[in-house]
């Protein structure tokens, strides 16, 4: 399995891709489909992050507004509040194909071995 937070979720969208191509009886995934897959880059701290300097911002704006009346400000303050949270939750998606430093033929290797353990499992507690 991948090492990176990136890995595992070119990975995890590699196995969703699988299952889509599985079940419009189409054929496995290969380096090139995987291409174009577009995975988020931030790391989880980081997205968490973000969100938390967005929530603060935020309210902030609006305890500016509460207080001043100054609505310039405040508006300003939970605009940019909303967007820090947004751009975190968004996570700064990029094609795969763009993403310095990954090995697609074993990311295919890894997210077909995945797929194939899921489907056993699955096999395996249905009967």
């Amino acid at each position: 399995m991948g090492k990176s937070y990136i890995e595992k979720r070119v990975i995890a969208a590699g196995r969703e891709l699988c299952e889509r191509r599985i079940a419009n009886k189409g054929v496995p995934i290969t380096a090139e489909d995987i291409r174009g897959l577009s995975v988020k880059t931030f790391s989880p701290i980081l997205q968490w992050t973000y969100g938390a300097l967005g929530c603060v911002i935020f309210v902030f704006g609006l305890w500016v507004q509460m207080s001043i009346g100054n609505m310039a400000v405040s508006m300003g303050l939970v605009l940019i509040g909303f967007l820090n949270v947004a751009f975190g939750v968004h996570g700064r998606p990029r094609p795969v194909s763009k993403i310095a430093g990954l090995d697609l033929m074993a990311l295919t290797n890894d997210i077909l071995n995945s797929f194939v353990e899921k489907q056993d499992s699955e096999r395996g507690n249905s009967a």
